[in-house]
């Protein structure tokens, strides 16, 4: 089994409102790069575009636990879990060790007439290989 995985970005003006705090919709924005990030990193993304769109949102849940801010590098941990044809990701936005947000994504597969679809065998060889440590919300 895998730890949980990581991805890093720094928060930008752009994304906070005039106090330097980060809009609320960002966060599930921050969420999606981490969950490409993973996806790339395990060679579940290739050229085409069902790579991308493959995985539709069912599902999305966020808890607001402190106020990211302009300048913050956030730390996003991800862990992954299949359940029948549902994948779920968690994810834990943390900034200098300190747990600001957790928030869940809930997705199924789908091909490219926007019929519902069986994982493929690799996200379901990748999945099995993630340890999921807890449920963070």
């Amino acid at each position: 089994m895998r730890a949980v995985s990581t991805f890093s970005r720094d928060v930008h003006v752009y994304e906070t409102d005039m106090m330097g705090i980060v809009h609320h919709s960002n966060y599930l924005r921050f969420c999606e790069e981490a969950r490409v990030d993973w996806c790339r990193r395990n060679g579940l993304i290739g050229g085409k575009i069902e790579d991308v769109f493959g995985l539709t949102v069912l599902e999305t849940a966020v808890r607001h636990i402190k106020p990211i801010r302009f300048g913050d590098r956030v730390v996003i941990q991800t862990q992954v879990k299949l359940e029948k044809i549902r994948l779920i990701f968690q994810y834990r936005l943390l900034v200098n060790e300190v747990s600001m947000c957790v928030a869940q994504t809930t997705h199924c597969c789908l091909d490219l007439n926007f019929k519902v679809k069986k994982p493929s065998p690799e996200l379901v060889k990748q999945v099995e290989k993630e340890k999921w440590t807890e449920t963070w919300l």
